[in-house]
């Protein structure tokens, strides 16, 4: 057969074929209209590498053979059509008061009121009175002159931390470790407010953190004198950020406040008051500042090598618009509580919210929405703007009018997927059908979405944003993917297929593909007949890298290896006991089709790249399309919450006021039934600080968590669960409720619980919420007493400047004794109770006024404790409380050891010391008597 002949026939022979244009059942309204039906086929792939086409029959035969991919037919002589698998092969405190930091223009130039001096060398180097006086007439003259602030910072697991010193104030302030994103937003308003002079990173800091850096300070110009961003960014070595160098390095600073005569425990719990180490982040960055300023000899350059870089003392700050929460509150109020997987399997992998503010909150219907909530849960604002913002989209959604469009958007929310991840894929040429499958859907119901929030009110924020930032580039994605991806087709083939009518070439090279089996056919019966009658089988394979193969099997008279050639054909290799030769119609075949589902694959992954590279020139427009989607998520879970467990909407106000009205627990309303509900007046023309005594397990803890929880819900956007509640902006939230022990820290549970104090005293202002429970029980009654005295003394001295105290005791003696001062910020606040004597009602109802008694013998009971302990512990208490002795218990043996005594001193009386033997009186008496042997 000439070349001429088989390129005729393989023209003729090919015939266009066509899939239907299936859509997925989601998308309609964008899929193209419908082609006619093609069948193709795919040629199998043995283990290999070779891909085996179809043959027929001699011309006696009638049958028409199929062509299936996993198999292939050989012509042969006697028989129609002959199916044979492919060969196979093997293969392969001090309770010191300060002020707390927030950073604004103003607030860095504010003189602090506690001057504390600070060492930067690893030497013991104590500061003169007269040093300290020195830097406070020198920060006093910079009051007003704008700061120069040397900032480091720590990205690491998804959480970052700064440190940042004033060289005016001559302070360092600390940033606990906060959640942070890929987009940097807290840093990126961290820098905004600070505009730090340097900024200080590890040599090996994350790659995103540094390309974001350069950028950002290329921009903002935040030297503020020219320096190019490679000057203002600088990077030490990562040994200087380890954290044990860097707790080290904050250990060993010397302030002034540190008596001399302090050893390296004492001075280890005095720091652990001022610097939370378990914030690791946070550490490190401290750390790294005190390097870089003794390294760099920031305000001293000029002075002598023994001058150190002053520093008046530490301090925890916030971002301005945020409230500053730490993992202790966190812990204490239940706002997260992960409980691991009953699986032993899954013990260390499988972990899942439980019962928790967020386990309840989070109706999130996407991945991207869910982590959104953890990130307003993590990050609670002070911005009351964008509060209200949040509220008026949540009090659209609970309208009973508006829930079909509740119902519909949250539908769609189902679909949205997580673009970024997929355009990362993409950008490293390793996205799967599944991800364009993704992205398509995400792209759709974007669309869907922008639709349905176009019809609604505009002055709702994240309707607007959603109508603008969905741009008509989403229908050209969403219409591209539609048009040339063909996804059932690739999820078969499990590779990307473009669909038909596409791009004419690749169109034409699927039709002669297609008309393969049939061509190939006619090739192998045109062969057969040219060899010897003894041959009555040959195929017609292709092997790659090899090209087009006639296989003969191996008769019998074909055993040696001199009897394998075969006039017109050129013998390759034997396999399996089939000869493969090269002919002119199989060399033909080479020059003219070559490797062509290599070419169809080739040509369908340009044209992949190219789809690819539209999608990601509008990556903007995806990653808002995350950013409002989840924000969406978010208030719609919300909503959903605030209309099944009865919420409303809070008042913000920015005064330091908190005024709640028939407030709820959010979780233990959900534990128990009927929840009485509480009030609490705090601030205004009410006093801030509420002293909260009661009987046992009458509800105190509750209450005082409640309130934090109302707050807190309240400055993350959410309703609140209450009939009336005036929210005043919380700057920060104390708890002093639960102590996480740890032995690693080397704290006893009372120096935890006085940290906890010591941090409220030093850092709360008017707008700070604090709430202790039972503070003191830790230590000796009257040591526990005094120390809870002090701190309640402290606030009230601050008069209207107190921060909101909500605190239990059952420390009744500071109300029975008077040992509180009056004023017109205190208030005594109990639960009230009924008691007839025996049987004690709670009412869990908030009364003002005070109690008596804990009534822990009642409580006691009811834990089952035998009614004899029980009773002595009742005889005690009220000889205690009446100072009166309390005498041991009469016994048996109390009575006959009384009985001995009475002999002994009546014989003793009786002893005649002159003539009577002592000796013998003790010996015989005295002992075998005390023995009770007489």
């Amino acid at each position: 057969m000439s070349g001429s002949q088989i390129s005729s026939d393989v023209h003729n022979s090919a015939h266009q074929v066509s899939h239907p244009a299936t859509e997925m059942a989601s998308c309609p309204s964008i899929s193209p209209s419908t082609h006619p039906a093609r069948h193709s086929s795919t040629p199998h792939v043995s283990a290999s590498g070779a891909s085996y086409f179809s043959t027929h029959s001699r011309p006696d035969e009638s049958s028409t053979p199929s062509f299936h991919p996993p198999s292939y037919s050989s012509v042969s002589r006697s028989s129609s059509v002959s199916l044979h698998p492919p060969h196979s092969s093997s293969g392969h405190l001090p309770l010191c008061p300060s002020s707390q930091m927030s950073v604004g223009p103003s607030s860095r130039t504010t003189a602090q009121t506690s001057a504390q001096g600070l060492d930067m060398s690893d030497t013991q180097s104590d500061m003169q009175e007269e040093d300290v006086a020195t830097l406070r007439q020198r920060q006093e003259d910079f009051a007003g002159i704008d700061s120069q602030v040397y900032l480091s910072l720590v990205w690491h697991g998804g959480r970052i931390s700064l440190a940042y010193y004033d060289i005016d104030t001559m302070l360092i302030h600390l940033m606990l470790d906060t959640e942070e994103t890929d987009n940097f937003s807290i840093l990126k308003r961290a820098l905004h407010q600070l505009r730090p002079e340097k900024v200080v990173a590890s040599s090996k800091q994350d790659e995103r953190l540094v390309k974001f850096l350069k950028q950002a300070l290329s921009s903002q110009r935040v030297g503020g004198n020219g320096e190019d961003e490679t000057e203002v960014l600088q990077f030490l070595p990562n040994i200087d950020f380890s954290v044990a160098i860097c707790k080290r390095r904050i250990l060993s600073m010397n302030l002034p406040t540190i008596p001399d005569h302090y050893t390296d425990m004492e001075r280890t719990l005095y720091m652990s008051s001022l610097v939370p180490f378990e914030n690791v982040c946070m550490v490190r960055a401290a750390g790294g500042l005190l390097k870089f300023l003794e390294k760099a000899r920031v305000g001293v350059e000029l002075e002598d090598t023994d001058t150190r870089v002053p520093v008046l003392g530490i301090h925890i700050f916030t971002l301005e618009d945020h409230m500053i929460i730490d993992d202790i509150t966190y812990s204490a109020l239940q706002i997260f509580h992960q409980e691991a997987h009953p699986s032993v399997y899954k013990s260390g992998s499988g972990a899942k919210e439980g019962l928790s503010l967020f386990g309840i909150l989070n109706r999130c219907r996407s991945q991207i929405g869910s982590k959104m909530l953890r990130l307003w849960f993590l990050r609670p604002l002070r911005n009351v703007d964008l509060l209200k913002q949040r509220h008026a989209a949540i009090e659209f959604f609970m309208h009973a009018r508006n829930i079909e469009v509740l119902t519909t958007l949250s539908d769609c929310l189902k679909h949205i997927k997580n673009v970024p991840r997929i355009i990362t894929r993409m950008l490293q040429a390793q996205a799967s059908v599944g991800d364009w499958q993704a992205l398509y859907k995400t792209t759709y119901h974007a669309i869907y979405i922008r639709d349905i929030c176009r019809a609604q009110p505009q002055h709702i924020a994240v309707f607007n944003k959603i109508s603008t930032c969905f741009s008509e580039a989403l229908h050209k994605i969403a219409t591209l993917i539609s048009k040339i991806v063909d996804f059932e087709q690739s999820a078969v083939q499990n590779h990307f297929v473009v669909k038909t009518n596409v791009d004419p070439q690749l169109d034409e090279k699927k039709r002669t593909y297609n008309g393969l089996p049939d061509f190939m056919t006619k090739v192998a019966r045109e062969e057969l007949n040219r060899l010897s009658p003894d041959i009555v089988e040959c195929n017609i394979i292709y092997l790659p890298q090899i090209g087009y193969l006639l296989a003969i099997p191996q008769t019998g008279n074909m055993k040696r290896p001199e009897e394998y050639e075969i006039e017109g054909l050129e013998f390759i290799f034997l396999s399996n006991e089939i000869l493969h030769y090269r002919s002119a119609s199989t060399r033909e075949l080479d020059r003219l089709l070559g490797d062509t589902m290599c070419d169809i694959t080739d040509h369908e992954t340009s044209i992949l790249h190219r789809l690819q590279n539209k999608i990601l020139e509008h990556t903007d427009v995806l990653y808002l399309v995350m950013e409002h989607a989840a924000e969406l998520d978010c208030l719609m879970a919300l909503a959903t919450c605030a209309r099944e467990f009865n919420y409303v909407k809070p008042e913000l106000v920015k005064d330091p006021v908190i005024d709640i009205e028939a407030g709820r627990h959010p979780l233990q309303e959900l534990c128990c039934t009927p929840f009485v509900p509480n009030d609490l007046h705090s601030g205004g023309n009410s006093g801030k600080i509420k002293l909260l005594t009661g009987p046992n397990a009458c509800g105190k803890s509750v209450y005082l968590k409640q309130i934090a929880l109302m707050v807190y819900m309240a400055q993350i956007g959410s309703f609140v669960p209450a009939e009336r509640a005036v929210i005043g902006m919380v700057d920060r939230i104390f708890t002093r409720v639960k102590s996480l022990e740890s032995v690693s820290l080397g704290l006893s549970t009372f120096m935890l619980d006085i940290n906890q104090m010591a941090e409220a005293l030093r850092s709360a202002n008017e707008r700070s919420l604090v709430i202790v429970d039972e503070f003191g029980k830790g230590t000796e009654t009257t040591d526990g007493l005094s120390l809870l005295c002090s701190c309640l003394k402290y606030w009230l001295a601050q008069s209207a400047l107190c921060p909101h105290v909500l605190m239990s005791t059952h420390f009744h003696s500071l109300v029975h004794q008077n040992m509180l001062p009056k004023s017109d910020q205190l208030q005594y606040l109990t639960l009230d109770t009924l008691h007839n004597g025996e049987e004690l009602v709670f009412l869990y109802q908030i009364v003002e006024g005070h109690t008596t008694s804990s009534y822990a013998s009642h409580i006691a009971a009811q834990a089952g404790l035998p009614q004899d302990v029980v009773n002595r512990g009742t005889q005690v208490s009220a000889l205690l409380r009446e100072c009166r002795p309390v005498h041991r218990l009469d016994t048996e043996d109390t009575m006959s050891q009384l009985k001995r005594c009475e002999r002994m001193v009546t014989r003793f009386l009786q002893l005649d010391m002159m003539s009577d033997d002592l000796q013998s009186f003790l010996k015989d008496f005295i002992l075998p008597v005390s023995k009770g042997k007489h």
